[in-house]
């Protein structure tokens, strides 16, 4: 069946001056960092800006390994990707997505701490003790899609986030790679660096001034992009008919963080809520036999929890309100 991405009305922006945002491109790329030999530049850049790209994270195999997932489970499993004759809300802004694929594919599980960036990532939430699963999912813009306009928005965030010293680690840190290669013609992830502690996109317009841009990241498959779930963000959807596939995971951060200041311990940060309330994690994973596969998965929302409660019963992963997708 053919997808078409369901155009949305500009309501984050100005449309007297864009179909998105506020139409200020910017008119040079982000720097791309080695994610093992400019470690330390990459982090201080993600600190300052609120996100990072990193060069070449995923091999030539791994690209293809899941390409290849992609081609085989959505002639497979159609319905979870969105292809059938119902297409469920979760998958009109996206096109394509398959929300949970480790409950059923665990030849996955190589890919959630992969070497490529969760260095990166550990740095960032501070250290690799303090790093939570929160969620995996697959992501196509298929070809000839049109353009959705999709409105720039963030993802979740806590309030503290507008007062706190210091602001990182981040709360909630996404990754996103690209499985297809990203140019002018294709869909863009895009940013507004910086945006992450305004309320809205246009306090972000108004507050940054002339430092606020729009900066589409573009890049090879095998990219990935770091961000803090706070930072304004969208798809360009390039010309409407080419394909984009990404894969997205997001990390939580764990643990409880003591006060910066030199002289009180009055102030602590506590862990970062669960990121939804509906992704499950695999029984293998959460009673994993290694304790650091288990902590990293013990990031728990109450579905997870009323599923553990069960024994892992299939039917009450299939009352959830994506068990099966």
């Amino acid at each position: 069946m053919g997808v078409k991405l369901e155009l949305q009305e500009n309501l984050s922006g100005d449309a007297a001056l864009a179909p998105q945002g506020f139409g200020r491109v910017s008119p040079s790329p982000a720097p791309g960092f080695d994610p093992v030999r400019e470690r330390e530049a990459a982090c201080a850049y993600f600190e300052t800006n609120g996100f990072v790209v990193l060069n070449g994270c995923l091999s030539g195999d791994e690209v293809a390994h899941l390409n290849e997932f992609y081609d085989r489970t959505q002639a497979e499993r159609p319905e979870q990707w969105g292809l059938g004759e119902r297409r469920k809300p979760h998958h009109r802004g996206q096109g394509l997505i398959y929300s949970q694929p480790l409950l059923d594919h665990p030849e996955l599980d190589a890919y959630t701490r992969h070497p490529g960036s969760y260095s990166v990532v550990s740095q960032l939430l501070g250290g690799e003790d303090k790093v939570r699963f929160s969620e995996f999912n697959f992501r196509e813009a298929p070809p000839d899609a049109g353009k959705g306009a999709m409105n720039f928005h963030h993802d979740a965030t806590v309030a503290d986030r507008y007062t706190r010293r210091p602001y990182n680690p981040v709360d909630w840190l996404c990754a996103i790679h690209y499985l297809t290669d990203v140019t002018e013609t294709t869909p863009a992830f895009c940013v507004v660096p910086r945006s992450n502690t305004y309320e809205s996109l246009r306090e972000a317009y108004e507050g940054l001034g002339d430092d606020y841009v729009e900066m589409p990241i573009r890049g090879a498959a095998g990219t990935c992009v770091l961000y803090d779930t706070a930072i304004y963000h969208t798809r360009l959807d390039g010309d409407g008919r080419q394909q984009r596939r990404t894969w997205h995971q997001y990390y939580a951060r764990g643990g409880w963080l003591k006060s910066a200041l030199p002289t009180s311990d009055r102030y602590m940060r506590a862990p970062t809520p669960v990121l939804t309330n509906w992704n499950l994690f695999p029984e293998r994973l959460v009673m994993h036999p290694d304790p650091k596969v288990r902590l990293f998965f013990s990031h728990w929302n109450t579905a997870q929890c009323e599923w553990v409660a069960s024994g892992f019963d299939p039917e009450i992963r299939r009352s959830m309100p994506r068990g099966e997708q």
